[in-house]
């Protein structure tokens, strides 16, 4: 059996894609490949029915996730990447047919498309937010309170578009299916009713609060708890607060992406926070007690005599804090040591002494 193709390769695209980045490269490959650009080329036919199938898969969130997670093996060999549109692009014959209605048949039917495209209900779209936050906050973990703007459901008609009390005869054109066969030649393919978009029904007059989007701009005052431990770039989800869906569907998701502010005392190595610690000479030479601050206060260890700058100790358990199975961090201090700005004359004597009995110290 040949070895199919990473979907993503074929469309040119990384695993971090878009949505709008994925419609671009597939209106951008699907004209280069078109049949009817490229008569009497078997091989262009292939890569556009590559390119359709690649897009199909990576513009449906759920079969995306998928893929993402097993690749080709996560779908059974009856597995059509074009489920519930009526046809199979393998079987297709795309003779007379021009881009636009290809570019509907496959985009239009993706994950948060406009009221209109198709009456079956569409996941709402995924939004994604910065959530700036202090050094101790992500590493102690916290909840704030943002605000989070996004497209809810009309309340005038429900999310429905059109104007309570309007519409919801039985379309004529479709006799109540939402699906008509479109095409030319031999070939017909089942697609969205024009007249009633799908929906079965002839559509009322459109809400004049939402213009007949179904969808309003809100800004809702939420609360987001970022867990312990997170690193700068990480993503909080709150499933369910995205985008409203359309015609019934459920709502997308809301992502935060965070953003970590540098600390004045710590750095961060994975789970081990870092500090520097400063050293008088003094106590570098003899040893002593130093001080190491901490998230919870300071901590003291002892340092032996000779200690140089650069030098290492480690506390153990007193990092980023323990977040269900994953242990605490450490609290590592590195030594700094720093020669007095001011000198009494006492002080310079001694110092003087220790110079001349170690001319090479």
């Amino acid at each position: 059996m040949a070895t199919r193709r990473d979907y993503y390769e074929i469309l040119g695209l990384g695993r971090n894609a878009t949505e709008k980045e994925l419609k671009t490269a597939y209106r951008k490959l699907a004209m280069k490949f078109h049949p009817d650009r490229n008569p009497d080329n078997p091989e262009a036919e292939k890569n556009f029915k590559e390119v359709a199938e690649a897009f199909a898969v990576l513009s449906d969130s759920e079969k995306r996730t998928r893929y993402d997670q097993g690749g080709h093996d996560a779908f059974g060999a009856d597995f059509n990447p074009f489920g519930g549109m009526g046809f199979d692009v393998n079987d297709m014959n795309f003779g007379g047919m021009d881009f636009s209605q290809l570019f509907n048949m496959f985009a239009g039917g993706g994950r948060g498309a406009g009221r209109g495209r198709s009456g079956r209900p569409q996941r709402g779209e995924d939004i994604e937010f910065e959530l700036s936050i202090s050094f101790r906050a992500a590493v102690q973990g916290d909840t704030l309170e943002v605000r989070l703007p996004r497209k809810a459901a009309c309340s005038a008609c429900s999310g429905s578009g059109a104007k309570p009390g309007s519409g919801g005869d039985r379309c004529v054109a479709c006799s109540g299916s939402g699906r008509m066969a479109q095409g030319r030649g031999g070939m017909q393919v089942a697609m969205a009713c024009p007249r009633c978009h799908g929906s079965g029904r002839m559509p009322g007059s459109p809400c004049s609060p939402c213009a007949g989007s179904g969808r309003r701009g809100t800004e809702d005052k939420i609360r987001v708890r970022v867990p312990g431990g997170i690193h700068d770039g990480g993503k909080v989800l709150l499933s369910g607060k995205g985008n409203a869906g359309v015609n019934g569907g459920p709502p997308g998701d809301a992502y935060f992406r965070v953003r970590v502010a540098a600390d004045e005392t710590f750095s961060r190595d994975g789970r081990n926070l870092i500090c520097e610690v400063p050293v008088g000479i003094a106590n570098a030479a003899l040893g002593g007690n130093v001080d190491v601050p901490g998230l919870d206060g300071a901590t003291t260890i002892s340092i032996p005599a000779g200690t140089r700058s650069g030098q290492k100790f480690r506390i153990r358990g007193k990092g980023v804090p323990a977040n269900g199975r994953t242990p605490a961090g450490d609290l590592v201090a590195v030594i700094q040591i720093w020669p007095p700005e001011k000198l009494d004359k006492a002080s310079r004597e001694l110092l003087e002494e220790f110079r001349r009995l170690n001319p090479d110290r």
